[in-house]
């Protein structure tokens, strides 16, 4: 388990806590923004075909609920989405499909989003389109969470995936997104390479792969107080050691 202020980020190992990841998924995909169908979820979950083969990972807060999630899909008999999606090019020499993980389904529960306003700060599931445009989230915060903690969150999550992967010897990750959610992981030296061209799926989706050998050396040499943040928790065998870029 990991904390970030008041959050708790733990990887997903019951079924109660599997479920309440799905009826947030519910909550972002089908009921906020529409980007699946009701009637192909009748029980309130969002899940599908590759969730049986993910691991998943929640935020939690202070009363233990579920405000955040995200899946890493592991090499099965299906792939990974992503090679459904787009034709991909792989950078650099391609591992064994048992080092690869695909980052996906990443939601954050309304009330601890920020709004359009308050930052360039977005992820994929978060903007709704409509035939007058991009329609950011509205209304205001309740008090207490008048300072927005969507980054906390996010990276919180992204962290955890960061220590199962190593962990798991995972050494590449794919991921198909907007790109202001590859901006803001840029900013904090999550670095990830366009291996495709982007499509048209609920607005622009864009094809990434993230070598996480990279991330840590650039990490190592520009990000060093962030780079500690992130290996906290992360036992010493799996820290990164300087190499040459």
């Amino acid at each position: 388990m990991l904390s970030i202020e008041n959050f708790k980020f733990i990887q997903a190992d019951s079924e109660d806590l599997i479920n309440a990841i799905y009826k947030l998924r519910y909550k972002v995909y089908v009921e906020e923004f529409g980007f699946e169908k009701k009637e192909d979820h009748p029980d309130g979950y969002e899940k599908d075909e590759y969730d049986e083969n993910s691991i998943h990972f929640a935020g939690l807060d202070g009363n233990n609920e579920v405000i955040g999630a995200v899946r890493l899909v592991l090499n099965s008999e299906k792939g990974f989405p992503i090679e459904q999606a787009v034709n991909t090019k792989f950078i650099g020499d391609k591992p064994s499909p048992d080092k690869i993980a695909e980052i996906s389904r990443l939601a954050v529960s309304r009330n601890f989003r920020r709004r359009k306003e308050d930052s360039r700060f977005g992820v994929e599931s978060y903007i709704k389109k409509s035939e007058e445009g991009i329609l950011p989230d509205k209304g205001p915060a309740p008090d207490q969470q008048e300072k927005r903690k969507m980054p906390e969150i996010v990276l919180g999550l992204y962290r955890i995936l960061y220590h199962a992967s190593k962990r798991m010897g995972i050494t590449h990750w794919y991921m198909i997104t907007e790109k202001k959610l590859f901006d803001a992981l840029k900013k904090y030296g999550f670095i990830f390479y366009q291996i495709g061209e982007p499509i048209q799926y609920h607005g622009t989706r864009v094809p990434y792969l993230g070598i996480i050998l990279d991330i840590e050396q650039r990490l190592i040499k520009e990000k060093p107080e962030f780079l500690n943040m992130l290996l906290m928790g992360l036992e010493r065998k799996y820290h990164p050691k300087l190499t040459a870029l």
